[in-house]
């Protein structure tokens, strides 16, 4: 690694100003980023129309991006709270309780203008991806040059693990394209500090935490990177309070949003250490990362990684390559402690990034000097990212379809009451009433809330309402229910679930409709979705009031909301 720059006053900023000696863009660079922009579009294009969503977490993404455009279409201003509180009530597919709201505000924006659809949502991301791989072309190519910065950009991109998740609508690549930003933004308040500059790496960095909380781990990296490579001193100049009062006020809203609705899992993982704090040190645990690491990368590019890692420990590099070992480190350090085995897969994309730039290294300035090994290194590099692009780009992407139908269904029906869904997808079914519904007459009652409550996952625990079918046909008749849906078979594998799918055998149901289910997803192969009509609808006897213990409250569902 590279030894700690000069020391510099806390008035003058470092005399080479790296950053801003550089070359400055031009023609070639615009050509270079329109190569990029062309190869992130091919890559994801074909899957912005690929059926509906098939991992449960995009619905909740997309809903939340709906009810920030129906929050600015209504305008509930002197009631906001409340108004979520009656919105979640009606439509039971948010996750405003466990994810911040930069994104589905952004989202809304596409839902604005291309409408309700899966299309909005999954373009949303694909404009992240492509803001990232802009500021990561425009950080890195002064640095490594130009060749690296593409290359590693497209290696990044069409990993596999990257490429799963860019064509969903998850949060995982706009938190690095945020990161990323957040990175460039820091390095170039470092590099000549000003009150704007402090400003906008303070705004970039409070809009990456407030797109998902787990992008915190970089923080660290970065605060180390200014230590090792003496620009310390630039973080107490006066510029930079603006950018500490930003970030700390966001840490204190994310924290406050933690506590109020993020005790479940917050509980859940002290107690599991708390417990048996063995399993943080586990073997198992911690090497868990490298595997998850092979699959998302593959062979050959995890190759190309250990090839440019021994090259770089031979080759004087930059400052910024120890924000790169760095920016390795701290995701790999969070990704085992906070995130754990069962979700390492999705998260080894954090270091996607660093690794890729690593495996570029043989093409950086410090490789200058041996044209011959530049040469080799750029025509074996350039080869694996176009086969990846190529490859990426003709690879089908994981689907579901057959909610939008039954909500199609459902929404032309006459008297439906309150109606309940009971299966896996109820997101996608939600998802689509509302887009179907534009006078959000309809509401909707998740059987996981009424019958029994679940948090996100068994793991964190369920409270049951029912013992019986007797028990799930008395909460149909007291809250009015004149419709339900169920999927064929309980993929969530409740009690409760198996309880309604027996009930619906009850003389007192009709089943009226059954869709199949297309999907490629082995998972949810052979399924359907049924939707019977409850023969004996009767008024609503009560208020609905919806049970959250795992939140330590409760919501009462509008009564004028159940056409």
């Amino acid at each position: 690694m590279t030894t700690p720059g000069p020391q510099y006053s806390a008035q003058t900023p470092p005399a080479d100003s790296s950053l801003e000696l550089r070359p400055r863009p031009n023609s070639g660079d615009a050509l270079f980023l329109l190569v990029l922009w062309c190869s992130v579009c091919l890559l994801f294009w074909k899957a912005l129309d690929a059926g509906e969503f098939w991992w449960t977490d995009e619905s909740r993404h997309a809903m939340n991006g709906v009810f920030f455009l129906d929050l600015w279409q209504d305008m509930p201003w002197r009631a906001p709270y409340e108004y979520a509180l009656q919105y979640f009530a009606q439509y039971p597919a948010l996750a405003l309780n466990w994810y911040p709201p930069f994104f589905p505000v952004v989202e809304s924006v596409f839902f604005a203008v291309f409408g309700i659809n899966e299309f909005g949502g999954r373009l949303a991301v694909l404009v992240f991806a492509l803001i990232g791989a802009t500021a990561w072309y425009v950080w890195a190519r002064p640095i490594w040059g130009r060749e690296a910065a593409i290359l590693s950009c497209l290696l990044y991109l069409s990993a596999p693990g990257t490429l799963h998740w860019t064509r969903s609508v998850m949060l995982e690549v706009p938190a690095v394209a945020m990161i990323i930003v957040s990175i460039w933004t820091f390095d170039r308040y470092l590099s000549r500090p000003s009150l704007s500059r402090a400003g906008i790496a303070g705004l970039m960095l409070g809009c990456m935490l407030l797109l998902k909380q787990t992008t915190v781990f970089i923080l660290p990296a970065l605060l180390i990177y200014a230590l090792w490579t003496g620009y310390w001193r630039m973080l107490w100049r006066k510029e930079a309070v603006l950018a500490y009062v930003i970030v700390g006020s966001v840490a204190a809203l994310l924290m406050v949003h933690a506590l109020k609705f993020g005790s479940v899992p917050t509980s859940s993982f002290v107690d599991k250490f708390g417990s048996n704090s063995s399993v943080l040190f586990s073997a198992s645990r911690w090497g868990s990362f490298w595997p998850a690491l092979l699959s998302a990368c593959e062979l050959p590019l995890l190759a190309a990684i250990f090839i440019g890692f021994v090259f770089r420990l031979f080759n004087k590099g930059t400052k910024q390559d120890v924000l790169i070992f760095l920016w390795i480190v701290t995701s790999y350090i969070f990704t085992t402690i906070v995130i754990g085995p069962a979700n390492v897969h999705r998260y080894t994309i954090y270091a996607l990034p660093p690794l890729a730039l690593l495996a570029c290294m043989p093409l950086s300035q410090a490789a200058m000097a041996n044209r011959n090994i530049r040469g080799i290194a750029f025509v074996l590099l350039a080869t694996l990212a176009a086969w990846n692009v190529y490859s990426g780009s003709i690879r089908p992407h994981s689907y579901v379809s057959g909610y939008e139908q039954a909500a199609e269904f459902v929404t032309g029906q006459e008297n439906t009451g309150l109606i309940m869904f009971g299966g896996k997808h109820d997101g996608n079914f939600i998802f689509h009433l509302r887009a179907l519904d534009p006078e959000k007459r309809k509401a909707v009652l998740r059987a996981d809330k009424i019958l029994v409550s679940m948090a996100v996952h068994k793991s964190f625990g369920t409270v049951s309402y029912v013992k019986s079918v007797e028990d799930v046909i008395q909460l149909i008749e007291r809250f009015g229910v004149g419709i339900v849906v169920i999927e064929s078979r309980d993929i969530v594998d409740l009690p409760e679930f198996k309880l309604l799918a027996e009930a619906m055998k009850d003389q007192r149901f009709q089943m009226i409709k059954e869709i199949p289910i297309q999907t490629n997803v082995p998972e949810f192969a052979d399924l359907s979705v049924q939707v019977y009509r409850y023969l004996e609808k009767k008024e609503q006897a009560d208020d609905l009031v919806i049970p959250l213990p795992h939140m330590g409250m409760e919501i009462k569902l509008n009564p004028q909301r159940k056409n």
